[in-house]
């Protein structure tokens, strides 16, 4: 459990929350849910109740029908295509369903997944000179391409028309590309803003079959919604804020990969031990996702696109155990990675007093610098940068940002000093030369300080209110449900309770406490405390921060509450 938290709470409407509770029927603490995240009584139910029809025309997206056009085209006159995607989940899913869904429909397609070590990231001209080996004459990109200039000159001038899907921030000038399709660009209705790469492979989907039904050109025999578990699995793999359209597709899209009628997700929920299981976002984020991120991290995409591309069961189990080894080797790697980075922190005196950190070395693996900087960064709780010197002579890495500051516009303050940047506002690439190196770390330093303050220096827990244990009974967390999928955006709900006692105390392994919670209600639950021994908890009564769940555990299903920090009872917060 993490010392040192900023409780945060926001001013409750009363008002508001009577509306909710009687408009809607729910209860006082999933009120509280929905009124933090902004809901009023007309915009929550939509929240509650997301629909598949009730998703945006996809030629609202522009460039999707002048790409759908050409893709009927190249259908008709036999054309090859080429989908160029990326090494990531949210890559590899999104190259899956758009080859599936053309290649249903009669196309010739061919997918290349560019190899982390070999090709590096995005659409480059390497890739477009190692890709375009045979006669292709239309290249789509998945999840990259919105900044690739040069590779998109380089792919017209061997003869390629180029259409670009991509879901990261564009440059001011676009490629000179056929149609060129971001949620990012303006134009874009705000309901898909946020989607992942795989989305936007969606929604061109979506205008494919939509203009060939409508023209009689074909696509009456696809179901799209029989690929909503790749959607899934992307999209909450690329950590989007899961609202809006995302928060359709994922989930019913959970609903799809719960079943697990594509035999490559079967046996990758086999070897992470969810067989069975009802599938929620949190599996995919913590025990799907990283499997299929595995090889990509390693060198390889294309093993994890060979599992959710396999037809027979025995190929499929052979591709997830490759998998699962894939992922364990870079669990190795990445802790040997992180403890060579925590050993440079010490010695280079890391002071509380820096605003970021920059960490670097000689052939760290590139497959394992953005988890090692994501972990730097929730330790530390600042932007991390993660850069190793490969056998090009050059510094390529990670970095990753906390809330609050944007870490793109950060890198834009000393792209002076970059070869190149490019990603999110809370992730990022960066490539450089040796001889910037120290310059970097200096310019890093002063633009993140810029937007650091001494708010940023504790992580916040965010409280939805303040609710009794006995608020949190059946009618709570079956409605909880109607909450999910939760993640970016969208997290679990927590809550204050006060003033309570522990009925018990008792150890949970090593490191972890459980017991019993009662509150003046006298009403009891369970609770779990990770990282917090029973001896470290002071003397009662306490006000506690906690989150509501359902245990699964031996078959049993039973409601407790994670302790995620206490104080001693009537301490104000802040």
């Amino acid at each position: 459990m993490t010392a040192g938290y900023a409780w945060v709470q926001t001013d409750i409407d009363q008002q508001l929350l009577t509306e909710l509770q009687s408009e809607l029927g729910v209860s006082r603490p999933i009120a509280l849910a929905l009124s933090r995240l902004g809901f009023s009584s007309e915009t929550a139910q939509g929240f509650l109740s997301p629909s598949l029809s009730n998703l945006s025309n996809p030629f609202d997206l522009p460039g999707t029908e002048k790409a759908a056009e050409r893709l009927w085209k190249a259908i008709d006159r036999h054309e090859k295509i080429l989908i160029h995607g990326d090494y990531d989940t949210d890559g590899i899913t999104a190259s899956v369903l758009l080859s599936s869904v053309l290649t249903e429909n009669g196309a010739d397609t061919e997918v290349f997944l560019p190899h982390r070590i070999d090709d590096g990231y995005g659409l480059t001209e390497e890739s477009i000179e190692k890709a375009c080996s045979t006669d292709f004459s239309l290249l789509v990109t998945v999840d990259c391409g919105i900044t690739s200039h040069d590779a998109v000159e380089c792919a017209r001038s061997r003869g390629l028309e180029v259409i670009i899907t991509d879901h990261h921030e564009p440059c001011d000038t676009l490629p000179d590309a056929l149609a060129v399709i971001d949620p990012k660009l303006p134009g874009a209705p705000e309901c898909v803003k946020e989607l992942a790469g795989v989305g936007v492979a969606f929604k061109l989907c979506h205008a494919f079959l939509k203009l060939g039904r409508d023209n009689g050109l074909g696509g009456h025999q696809t179901d799209l919604k029989n690929y909503l578990d790749l959607v899934a699995l992307g999209t909450v793999a690329d950590i989007v804020p899961l609202l809006h359209e995302n928060r359709c597709l994922v989930r019913y899209g959970l609903g799809v990969l719960s079943r697990q009628q594509r035999p490559g997700i079967r046996a990758l929920c086999d070897v992470a031990g969810l067989n069975g299981d009802v599938i929620r976002a949190p599996d995919i984020a913590f025990r799907l996702a990283p499997r299929v991120n595995a090889p990509g991290r390693m060198g390889d995409a294309s093993l994890s696109m060979n599992l959710l591309l396999a037809q027979g069961m025995a190929d499929a189990f052979a591709a997830a155990r490759t998998l699962d080894d894939a992922n364990r080797a870079r669990q190795q790697l990445e802790q040997e990675t992180a403890d060579l980075a925590e050993k440079q922190l010490i010695e280079r005196n890391f002071s509380p007093d820096w605003a970021s950190i920059v960490v670097h070395g000689k052939d760290w693996h590139a497959g394992v610098l953005g988890i090692v900087a994501a972990r730097l960064a929730r330790s530390y709780n600042r932007p991390a940068v993660v850069l190793s010197l490969d056998s090009s002579d050059a510094y390529s890495g990670s970095v990753r940002s906390i809330p609050g500051i944007n870490i793109i516009e950060v890198l834009d303050s000393v792209a002076h000093l970059l070869d190149r940047h490019g990603g999110h506002a809370m992730a990022a690439g960066l490539s450089l030369q040796p001889r910037h190196l120290q310059e970097f770390i200096e310019a890093f330093e002063h633009a993140v300080a810029r937007h650091f303050t001494e708010e940023h220096l504790k992580p916040q827990l965010e409280i939805c209110g303040i609710a009794s244990i006995a608020e949190f009974d059946g009618q709570f967390f079956e409605q909880r449900d109607l909450l999910e999928p939760f993640g970016h955006s969208n997290p679990e709900p927590v809550f204050l309770c006060r003033d309570v006692r522990p009925d018990r105390l008792l150890p949970a392994g090593k490191t972890h406490t459980r017991g019993a919670l009662r509150d003046l209600s006298n009403r009891g639950i369970d609770f779990i405390a990770f990282g917090r021994t029973p001896d470290s908890f002071p003397p009662p009564p306490w006000d506690v921060v906690i989150k509501p769940q359902l245990n699964y555990y031996m078959g049993r299903c039973t409601p407790q509450v994670e302790i995620l920090d206490l104080r001693p009872a009537g301490i104000v917060t802040g």
